[in-house]
């Protein structure tokens, strides 16, 4: 069920009231053969899943219409999976939303298209290769099609029946998803709902929005049913539908978020803007600051005070917050930073995704200060993944780093609703019950964990620095110091390598082929390793959620019998590749690509069986 959820007193917007059901389906016939997967000629069987691709120009409304069948499809019961890209000007070029959905739990995008929406002719000469062998499409009327697509292509009348219905072009995504719907036969009823809340208080617009919706359905006739999904299966797990970016800010409140200071960058800024809406809701703080050092100075302000506090950035942005990571660490001021990474150095590809940020988070700054760096699996993960940060935050006084993408950060995905009861918060340790005279801010202890005097605490009167100092905090230069602090600082994080981080792990423990990868990746890998399993190869993969420190011991236990180990990523120089060998001392068969887009499922099964055939 998808229904309202409220967490510290907040209800989530983008979940449903109750379950829909879907009409049931009309038997007809394909308009250009049998569907896929049928068991015999004529025969019509409904998929699983199916992939729609969405493409045209900024402005068109490609991002919304994929949004809208995504919403309507979750709100049918259906799991989803969706993946966008977006030109980084503010109007204008070529954008892209890929949907995915089905009866069982989707783990990627998907690769080969079902169904290839053209808004333009542009769209169609970008995306007809990703096209499957069956693939069908729809195409607003003046696009060329190639002759031998013409069995399995129709036009649709987008524009023309956008003005005629709803005066201006504003309505042609709703006649693209009114097609869509008619040829996977899809109930309109749960796309009429959204239309009708979103245009509540403009009922004339609702009206003409919902005429274009089903214009479109019936241009879609000749196709109507050829690419079938099957009925959603009644399940008793409650689902929300959410992203990324909306599943980390939701991980950070049900963590206890008190402070968020944040500039607007792609793709990050919708983590600022959906806290800026539900953080005051619960007591909290959003601000937004005039640039990324100031936000995370003023983050590290809040912390100091005793506020769970917490910004986020991309690449550009972690860039310039270098030297205040090394504050953090020198002075141990807890706080959270989620990097949600974009392609290319510099402003590079603000819009596109990539995982090069990775050595950056490990490494970047001057001198050694210690750090966290987290990567999360999927969606639900980003949740929890929020959680454990502000949790090793707090409790080992360092700056964690959340590493997303773009893909996983705009992501939308319907996920089982997280169980925020089960959210464990661990305190910091402070100075209180210490009396003045015994107290030392930077303290040697058995866990190399000090306690931290907050503000206003009697006994916690400190001086903290991020020069070089002694146990009071006051600066010291000699190598005896320099030497016990950078021991004391670095060894806090000794737990996290030694066991108490989880880590992702799926098919055999200690497998022939054995995949490592790190975030985002996941999804796609774990479908192929899945397939591969099924094939009868010895298989399995492990994902560390925790990358620094690194989980040596396990990497090496998992590749312990392993003749090929495979590091797929998503860059150019193969950064985790480079981690594992330097790490572990093992060889790896790293498999880097850095074209902007996500890794499929069928990208690794590829990686896999092609070098077992030729091995």
């Amino acid at each position: 069920m998808l229904c309202a959820s409220s967490v510290r007193g907040w209800s989530l917007g983008f979940a449903n009231d109750g379950r829909r059901t879907l009409a049931a389906r009309r038997p007809r016939s394909s308009g250009f053969g049998a569907a896929a997967g049928d068991d015999h000629e004529g025969a019509l069987v409904a998929r699983h899943s199916v992939v729609i691709r969405l493409a045209g120009e900024s402005g068109e409304g490609v991002i919304s219409s994929g949004d809208i069948l995504t919403q309507a499809a979750a709100r049918g019961g259906y799991w989803t999976q969706t993946f966008r890209t977006y030109p980084a000007e503010i109007k204008g070029g070529p954008c892209m939303y890929q949907v995915r959905m089905g009866d069982r739990k989707i783990y990627s995008h998907g690769r080969e298209v079902d169904l290839l929406v053209c808004f333009n002719q542009e769209a169609w000469d970008l995306h007809h290769d990703a096209l499957g062998s069956e693939g069908a499409i729809l195409y607003d009327t003046g696009v060329d099609i190639p002759d031998e697509y013409a069995e399995r292509a129709r036009p649709v009348r987008m524009e023309q029946l956008a003005k005629e219905l709803g005066g201006s072009l504003r309505a042609k995504n709703m006649v693209a998803v009114g097609a869509v719907s008619g040829v996977i036969d899809f109930d309109t009823a749960p796309i009429e709902e959204l239309v009708l809340r979103r245009y509540a208080h403009k009922q004339g617009v609702a009206d003409a929005n919902i005429a274009a919706l089903h214009a479109g359905e019936a241009e879609g006739g000749d196709l109507s049913g050829a690419l079938a999904i099957v009925d959603p299966v009644e399940v008793e797990e409650d689902r929300v539908l959410m992203s990324g970016n909306q599943a980390l800010a939701l991980g950070a409140v049900a963590a206890g978020l008190d402070y968020f200071a944040g500039y607007p960058i792609t793709p990050a800024s919708d983590i600022l803007e959906w806290l800026s809406a539900k953080l005051p809701q619960t007591g909290g703080i959003t601000i937004q600051c005039e640039d990324e050092i100031a936000s995370l100075s003023s983050v590290l302000g809040a912390s100091y005070a005793g506020a769970k506090a917490m910004t986020a950035t991309s690449g550009p942005g972690l860039s310039l917050m270098s030297e205040l990571l090394g504050l953090a660490g020198a002075a141990e001021i807890p706080c959270v930073i989620v990097d949600a990474q974009r392609g290319g150095p510099s402003t590079g590809l603000p819009t596109k995704t990539e995982q090069s940020d990775l050595a950056h988070a490990l490494y970047g700054g001057h001198g050694e200060a210690p750090r966290v760096v987290m990567a999360p699996v999927s969606v639900a993960d980003c949740f929890w993944a929020a959680v454990d940060a502000f949790n090793f935050a707090e409790r080992f006084q360092v700056p964690v780093i959340i590493l997303t993408d773009q893909g996983l950060a705009t992501r939308m995905e319907v996920i089982e609703r997280p169980d925020t009861s089960a959210v464990d918060r661990w305190p910091r340790v402070t100075a209180e019950g210490i009396a003045a005279e015994d107290y030392k801010r930077y303290e040697y202890t058995e866990d190399s964990v000090s306690p931290m005097g907050i503000p206003g605490q009697p006994s916690g009167q400190h001086v903290a620095t991020g020069i070089e100092h002694d146990e009071y905090g006051n600066p010291g230069y000699t190598p005896e110091i320099h030497v016990g602090m950078q021991r004391k600082r670095w060894a806090k994080l000794d737990p996290l390598a030694d066991g108490l981080a989880n880590h992702v792990h799926h098919g055999e423990e200690q497998p022939e082929i054995a995949i490592i990868g790190f975030g985002s990746t996941y999804g796609s890998v774990r479908e192929a390793v899945e397939r591969a399993a099924d094939e009868g190869l010895s298989i399995g993969m492990f994902y560390p959620r925790v990358l620094g420190p690194f989980p040596v011991e396990r990497v090496r236990e998992f590749t312990d019998n392993a003749r090929r180990v495979i590091v797929p990523e998503v860059n150019f120089t193969g950064q985790l590749a480079r981690l594992v060998r330097g790490e572990c001392g093992i060889s790896v068969d790293g498999r880097a690509k850095s074209d902007g887009l996500p890794f499929t499922a069928e990208d690794i099964y590829e990686l896999i069986v092609v070098q077992e055939v030729t091995a």
